[in-house]
């Protein structure tokens, strides 16, 4: 089992995201960086809530990488003594045959999501720099505002979607 280093993982996740996609978890290193990104996009609409907002999720990612990363040494010491420490059930299962080294929990990333949002930021991108003042404008109507609530409360739509037990 390959073992990632904590302080590694710990300079890494100072950008929002790279400490995760370290550790293998590329859904949420990425969800992480355009989260961030939007943060900081959004920073002059709502100057208000979004610095905060950056602050939040910074600092959530930064601790959230840290306890995987604790948890994945964790994860590899037990493996290790479950495989080849003399107490642990004799010899290792494998019977001479190398042992099967179990992968990282990856959260794949689905492509076409990835190649949506990069058409959508591009697009958003060339508006902004062919068109300025259609950018104050729409800052104006605080669209950052606009879009933080559609995105949670598309979020909270998912979650029920997701976690609808009743």
């Amino acid at each position: 089992m390959i073992k990632k280093k904590r302080w590694l993982t710990f300079f890494l996740a100072l950008v929002p995201g790279l400490g995760h996609l370290y550790l293998g978890f590329k859904k949420l290193g990425l969800q992480y960086m355009i989260g961030a990104s939007m943060c900081i996009m959004f920073i002059p609409s709502m100057p208000m809530v979004f610095p905060f907002a950056l602050a939040a999720l910074w600092f959530y990612q930064l601790f959230d990488a840290l306890q995987k990363a604790a948890w994945m040494k964790i994860a590899a010491a037990e493996h290790e003594r479950m495989m080849f420490h003399p107490d642990s059930f004799g010899a290792p299962w494998s019977m001479g045959m190398p042992p099967h080294i179990p992968d990282y929990p990856h959260d794949d990333v689905n492509p076409v999501w990835v190649g949506i949002g990069c058409v959508a930021a591009g697009c958003m991108l060339l508006l902004i720099t062919a068109f300025p003042w259609l950018w104050r404008i729409l800052s104006d109507m605080n669209i950052g505002s606009i879009l933080l609530s559609l995105a949670l409360i598309g979020y909270g739509f998912r979650m029920l979607k997701n976690n609808s037990k009743v």
